[in-house]
Protein backbone atom coordinates (compact mmCIF):
# COMPACT_ATOMS: atom_id res chain seq x y z
CA UNK A 1 0.00 0.00 0.00
CA UNK A 2 2.79 2.41 0.90
CA UNK A 3 4.55 1.76 -2.42
CA UNK A 4 1.46 2.78 -4.40
CA UNK A 5 1.15 5.99 -2.38
CA UNK A 6 4.84 6.75 -2.89
CA UNK A 7 4.48 6.19 -6.65
CA UNK A 8 1.46 8.53 -6.80
CA UNK A 9 3.29 11.18 -4.78
CA UNK A 10 6.37 10.78 -6.97
CA UNK A 11 4.31 11.10 -10.16
CA UNK A 12 2.51 14.13 -8.77
CA UNK A 13 5.79 15.83 -7.80
CA UNK A 14 7.24 15.07 -11.22
CA UNK A 15 4.21 16.60 -12.95
CA UNK A 16 4.36 19.68 -10.73
CA UNK A 17 8.05 20.08 -11.46
CA UNK A 18 7.50 19.68 -15.21
CA UNK A 19 4.78 22.32 -15.10
CA UNK A 20 7.00 24.67 -13.07
CA UNK A 21 9.91 24.37 -15.51
CA UNK A 22 7.67 24.60 -18.58
CA UNK A 23 6.38 27.95 -17.28
CA UNK A 24 9.97 29.23 -17.12
CA UNK A 25 10.62 28.35 -13.51
CA UNK A 26 14.22 28.05 -12.36
CA UNK A 27 15.63 25.65 -9.81
CA UNK A 28 17.42 28.58 -8.16
CA UNK A 29 13.99 29.97 -7.34
CA UNK A 30 12.94 26.69 -5.75
CA UNK A 31 16.03 26.89 -3.54
CA UNK A 32 15.59 30.63 -2.85
CA UNK A 33 18.96 31.45 -4.38
CA UNK A 34 19.25 35.15 -5.13
CA UNK A 35 20.78 36.60 -8.26
CA UNK A 36 23.57 37.91 -6.05
CA UNK A 37 24.28 34.40 -4.77
CA UNK A 38 24.35 33.05 -8.30
CA UNK A 39 26.70 35.83 -9.35
CA UNK A 40 29.01 34.99 -6.44
CA UNK A 41 29.07 31.35 -7.54
CA UNK A 42 29.75 32.49 -11.12
CA UNK A 43 32.69 34.51 -9.84
CA UNK A 44 34.14 31.36 -8.27
CA UNK A 45 33.66 29.43 -11.52
CA UNK A 46 35.24 32.20 -13.58
CA UNK A 47 38.24 32.42 -11.25
CA UNK A 48 38.74 28.65 -11.46
CA UNK A 49 38.60 28.91 -15.26
CA UNK A 50 41.11 31.76 -15.28
CA UNK A 51 43.42 29.70 -13.04
CA UNK A 52 43.29 26.79 -15.49
CA UNK A 53 41.41 24.55 -13.05
CA UNK A 54 38.97 23.40 -15.70
CA UNK A 55 37.69 20.26 -13.96
CA UNK A 56 36.71 22.29 -10.90
CA UNK A 57 35.31 25.12 -13.01
CA UNK A 58 33.21 22.65 -15.01
CA UNK A 59 31.55 21.39 -11.82
CA UNK A 60 30.66 24.92 -10.74
CA UNK A 61 29.42 25.93 -14.20
CA UNK A 62 27.30 22.75 -14.35
CA UNK A 63 25.77 23.74 -11.01
CA UNK A 64 25.01 27.19 -12.40
CA UNK A 65 23.51 25.81 -15.63
CA UNK A 66 21.30 23.44 -13.65
CA UNK A 67 20.01 26.09 -11.26
CA UNK A 68 19.48 28.72 -13.97
CA UNK A 69 19.11 27.04 -17.35
CA UNK A 70 18.15 30.33 -19.00
CA UNK A 71 21.40 32.21 -18.34
CA UNK A 72 23.58 31.96 -21.45
CA UNK A 73 26.64 33.24 -19.60
CA UNK A 74 26.75 30.03 -17.57
CA UNK A 75 26.66 27.91 -20.72
CA UNK A 76 29.38 30.04 -22.32
CA UNK A 77 31.57 29.43 -19.27
CA UNK A 78 30.93 25.69 -19.29
CA UNK A 79 31.61 25.50 -23.01
CA UNK A 80 34.83 27.48 -22.62
CA UNK A 81 36.10 24.99 -20.04
CA UNK A 82 35.30 22.06 -22.29
CA UNK A 83 36.97 23.80 -25.22
CA UNK A 84 40.13 24.32 -23.18
CA UNK A 85 40.12 20.60 -22.41
CA UNK A 86 39.78 19.91 -26.14
CA UNK A 87 36.40 18.24 -25.62
CA UNK A 88 35.13 19.92 -28.75
CA UNK A 89 32.00 17.84 -29.34
CA UNK A 90 30.73 18.51 -25.83
CA UNK A 91 31.72 22.18 -26.02
CA UNK A 92 29.81 22.57 -29.29
CA UNK A 93 26.66 21.15 -27.68
CA UNK A 94 26.97 23.47 -24.70
CA UNK A 95 27.63 26.50 -26.89
CA UNK A 96 24.58 25.41 -28.89
CA UNK A 97 22.49 25.82 -25.75
CA UNK A 98 23.82 29.37 -25.38
CA UNK A 99 22.96 30.04 -29.04
CA UNK A 100 19.42 28.85 -28.47
CA UNK A 101 19.05 31.19 -25.50
CA UNK A 102 20.10 34.29 -27.44
CA UNK A 103 20.44 34.43 -31.22
CA UNK A 104 21.41 38.10 -31.06
CA UNK A 105 24.70 37.25 -29.32
CA UNK A 106 27.34 36.01 -31.78
CA UNK A 107 29.81 34.82 -29.13
CA UNK A 108 28.56 31.27 -28.77
CA UNK A 109 28.35 30.60 -32.50
CA UNK A 110 31.84 32.09 -32.91
CA UNK A 111 33.12 29.70 -30.22
CA UNK A 112 31.41 26.85 -32.04
CA UNK A 113 33.45 27.87 -35.07
CA UNK A 114 36.62 27.76 -32.99
CA UNK A 115 35.77 24.25 -31.78
CA UNK A 116 34.89 23.02 -35.25
CA UNK A 117 38.12 24.41 -36.65
CA UNK A 118 40.18 22.84 -33.85
CA UNK A 119 38.41 19.53 -34.52
CA UNK A 120 39.31 19.77 -38.20
CA UNK A 121 35.88 20.55 -39.67
CA UNK A 122 36.95 23.58 -41.69
CA UNK A 123 33.77 23.88 -43.79
CA UNK A 124 31.46 23.85 -40.77
CA UNK A 125 33.76 26.27 -38.95
CA UNK A 126 33.52 28.71 -41.86
CA UNK A 127 29.72 28.51 -41.72
CA UNK A 128 29.79 29.20 -37.99
CA UNK A 129 32.03 32.24 -38.44
CA UNK A 130 29.76 33.54 -41.20
CA UNK A 131 26.77 33.09 -38.89
CA UNK A 132 28.58 34.93 -36.09
CA UNK A 133 29.20 37.88 -38.38
CA UNK A 134 25.57 37.85 -39.51
CA UNK A 135 24.28 37.64 -35.93
CA UNK A 136 26.50 40.53 -34.89
CA UNK A 137 24.92 42.76 -37.53
CA UNK A 138 27.87 45.14 -37.22
CA UNK A 139 26.77 46.18 -33.74
CA UNK A 140 29.34 48.23 -31.87
CA UNK A 141 29.33 45.84 -28.92
CA UNK A 142 30.34 42.90 -31.13
CA UNK A 143 33.34 44.39 -32.93
CA UNK A 144 35.78 41.93 -31.31
CA UNK A 145 33.63 38.95 -32.33
CA UNK A 146 33.28 40.29 -35.87
CA UNK A 147 37.03 40.89 -36.12
CA UNK A 148 37.83 37.39 -34.81
CA UNK A 149 35.33 35.71 -37.12
CA UNK A 150 36.53 37.67 -40.16
CA UNK A 151 40.14 36.88 -39.30
CA UNK A 152 39.38 33.17 -38.98
CA UNK A 153 37.43 33.19 -42.26
CA UNK A 154 40.33 34.93 -44.01
CA UNK A 155 42.71 32.32 -42.62
CA UNK A 156 40.44 29.49 -43.77
CA UNK A 157 40.07 31.01 -47.23
CA UNK A 158 43.81 31.62 -47.52
CA UNK A 159 44.57 28.02 -46.53
CA UNK A 160 42.04 26.67 -49.04
CA UNK A 161 43.53 28.67 -51.93
CA UNK A 162 47.08 27.64 -51.02
CA UNK A 163 46.21 23.95 -50.63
Amino acid sequence: METVAQDVNSDSREEMLEEFVSRGGLFKDLKDMSDESMEAVYSVAYNLYEAGKYDDAIKVFQFLCFYDHLNKKYFIGLGACLRMQEKYDKAIKVFGCACALDTSDPQAVMYIGDCLLAAGDVEAAALAYEAAIEWAEDGDEWQDEIAHSESMLNSINKDSTEG
